[in-house]
């Protein structure tokens, strides 16, 4: 707005100059500096009105006359500019080989790490994937997703080899496992059983049924024999039931105080055949072949459909609710979905110091995420000049008019400065080279 008061103001200065050099022609026609004036104030005026009327008559129509030709440019060849526009920004300021060499000057991952840093959005990151699991777990299809889970975890276990994996397997739990208090604990849970009444009572049956499966085998002498051999135990008290039962019954109980000791033989040679059944899991192919069989029929007899259908049903639920997340690691408590909320936080912000310490992590990310955006470059470039073209179809002419001079009205206002100044000067230089060597020529040659 500066410089358009001041290009009106040159425009009003020269007008008032040539006015003021008429009068001063007309009151002194004998002297040389009026006409001087008028010189300069008439070719400063006209290049002041002639860059008036340009700069106008690119906008709109001077003195609002629509019967002038080549006048209010820009708003009737406004399509004109769009398509100009597009083409430039597409294929010149933002091309394919622009942005692809852009792109390949910064380090993304850094950058995005950077961001991050710089304003302190670790917190928001983690509630940002909160948000993205709960937004998830509202709209998700349990059903389907429970469908494909399925399919994708028994495709999954076909094609799997499980025997090395369940060697590993069985030796880490042998490793790292309390294992010794695991069959303590066995072993105690037997000794309970067997305290309990009707223990014996069921020793002496199944006694009983051994008895009778025994006599009632073999020839019919052979029956014979066994039931009179009985008859003749059980009256001389050399065999009694109950006693049996209570001896077995004591046996038992005394075999298991003594395998509670992790120095047992049984519980030894136990652990060396785990150990051993490991080492053959990765090894020998014959029981690899036999496990998978035994894993591909379960497969084939078990669903895991109900199960998964029920389990993403009851975590969907829980997430999406103030209900405790039920677990059988929760020993009946439950978990919240602010526990939840919380772990994923510190998971989240756990791993953030942890990637973004990791060189080699980023620049390999680095290296999908610039190959990502070159093949988005190749194949969605073409909405670069959908964006322009949408944005600039939005505006009217009126709009598009005002948007653009607002843009280099300083710059035009100079431009009539300049034609003003630049006009007076030619005015002053043309009265020199007409007054100071052309008549002194022509007086010299007597013309």
């Amino acid at each position: 707005m500066m410089m358009r008061r001041k290009a009106n103001l040159s425009l009003l200065l020269l007008a008032l100059l040539f006015a003021a050099a008429l009068a001063c022609l007309y009151l002194f026609p004998e002297h040389g500096w009026p006409q001087f004036l008028l010189y300069v104030a008439e070719a400063g005026l006209v290049g002041a009105l002639a860059d008036l009327f340009a700069i106008t008559a690119l906008f709109r129509h001077p003195l609002g006359l629509n019967i002038l030709p080549h006048t209010a440019i820009i708003p009737k060849n406004r399509d004109k500019l769009v398509d100009g526009v597009v083409v430039m920004v597409e294929e010149q300021l933002l091309s394919k080989p622009v942005l692809k060499e852009k792109v390949q000057q910064y380090h993304l991952i850094d950058l995005a790490v950077s961001m991050v840093e710089r304003g302190g959005s670790q917190k928001m990151l983690a509630e940002q994937i909160w948000s993205l699991v709960l937004a998830f777990a509202k709209q998700a299809n349990v059903q389907g997703l429970a469908v494909k889970l399925d399919e994708q975890l028994r495709s999954s276990l076909q094609a799997a080899d499980l025997s090395p994996y369940a060697g590993r397997g069985l030796r880490w739990l042998l490793d790292h496992t309390q294992f010794q208090s695991l069959l303590t604990q066995l072993v105690d849970l037997a000794a309970e059983r067997l305290a309990h009444d009707g223990v014996k009572q069921q020793i002496k049956e199944l006694l009983s049924k051994e008895k009778e499966q025994l006599l009632n085998t073999g020839g019919t002498f052979t029956k014979w024999l066994k039931k009179s051999l009985l008859e003749i135990a059980e009256s001389s008290n050399a065999f009694n039931l109950d006693d049996a039962a209570e001896v077995l019954y004591d046996d038992l109980r005394r075999f298991l105080v003594e395998l509670r000791s992790p120095e047992h033989e049984l519980r030894k040679l136990t652990t060396e055949m785990l150990y051993k059944l490991a080492s053959e899991l990765e090894k020998r192919e014959e029981l690899s072949d036999t496990l998978n069989v035994w894993k591909n029929e379960l497969l084939d007899k078990i669903s895991l459909l109900p199960s998964l259908t029920a389990l993403l049903t009851h975590v969907r639920d829980r997430l999406l609710s103030e209900q405790p997340l039920v677990t059988a690691a929760s020993a009946g408590g439950g978990i919240s979905s602010d526990q939840i909320k919380q772990f994923m936080t510190r998971f989240v912000l756990g791993y953030w110091d942890w990637f973004k310490d990791d060189r080699e992590l980023k620049d390999w990310l680095e290296g999908y995420v610039q190959q990502f955006v070159r093949n988005m470059i190749d194949t969605e470039h073409a909405l670069v000049g959908q964006i322009v073209r949408t944005t600039l179809n939005d505006f009217t002419e009126e709009r598009l008019t005002e948007f653009i001079e607002s843009k280099v009205d300083t710059d035009l206002q100079r431009i009539r400065l300049n034609g003003a100044l630049v006009g007076a000067a030619l005015g002053a230089a043309f009265y020199l080279l007409l007054n100071g060597v052309y008549k002194p020529l022509l007086d010299w040659f007597g013309v």
